[in-house]
């Protein structure tokens, strides 16, 4: 983990006009015009980094402060690992045109940045789904690959039915599905990914009266929040002749 050294400091606008082609976001005449004329720069901060490199940040005060932008920063740039040694990056923070804007400047420091290849996730989800007309609750194993913008891994989950009762009596069946999935976030690195499509197949050694002979899933997540997700999808049973709809809620 990099340890970063944080300078903020007052900056004159004719000091950036002087550095400003080795802004790696400089806007076209006209709009750099524009820029420097209604939200010219005030401020500078500075981040010093171990291996004597730096990124240094040029903003208006009234769109943010030093404190706001250390907060987004600096959690980034401790995972940002490829930044070169003995090198400075400058950036032109201003939300009034994209290259500049906060969040398309860490989408470019991260893309360039950060390893490709920066976590190993596991993970327990639990649920609830409406699947042909019943109530199942889902549980399973769940574990990705992240890359950068989009992660690859796969999911053991087990659907289980609760069946009419037989002379009081009722038989829990489990129905355990081994699943492939793919999720994304492209354009927000630094975020969760919110989208996940999935395949899965019914692997079950025991009879299910909910399924029968060759049993396929797919679906779509979508994370409403760090834990919290919807989930939508079909099922296909009994060798491709029976679809079942499905909706549910995951917990992570």
């Amino acid at each position: 983990m990099k340890r970063l050294l944080l300078v903020p400091f007052l900056a004159l606008l004719c000091t950036f006009q002087t550095m400003a082609q080795d802004v790696e976001n400089e806007l076209s005449s006209n709009l750099q015009e524009w820029l420097d004329r209604d939200w010219p720069v005030t401020d500078t901060l500075v981040f010093d980094l171990p291996n004597e490199s730096a990124l240094v940040l040029y903003f208006n005060n009234t769109e943010f402060t030093a404190d706001e932008l250390t907060e987004e920063f600096e959690p980034l740039l401790r995972r940002a690992t490829d930044f070169p040694e003995f090198t400075t990056r400058s950036y032109r923070i201003a939300e009034n045109f994209q290259p500049t804007a906060l969040k398309n400047v860490k989408y470019k420091i991260e893309k360039k940045y950060v390893p490709y290849v920066h976590s190993l996730e596991m993970t327990f989800p639990v649920g609830l789904d409406f699947t042909g007309g019943d109530f199942t609750p889902v549980v399973g194993f769940r574990t990705h690959l992240n890359w950068r913008n989009f992660s690859l891994g796969g999911s053991i989950t087990n659907t289980v039915y609760f069946p009419e009762r037989v002379e009081n009596n009722i038989k829990v069946n489990s129905n355990w599905f081994a699943n492939v999935e793919f999720a994304w976030e492209f354009g927000n690195l630094s975020g969760p990914r919110r989208n996940t499509f999935g395949v899965g197949y019914l692997i079950n050694e025991n009879k299910s009266q909910l399924f029968s002979g060759t049993t396929m899933q797919a679906y779509y997540n979508r994370k409403l929040s760090k834990n919290i997700s919807i989930q939508v999808g079909v099922i296909s049973t009994e060798n491709f002749k029976t679809f079942y709809p499905t909706v549910g809620i995951r917990f992570w």
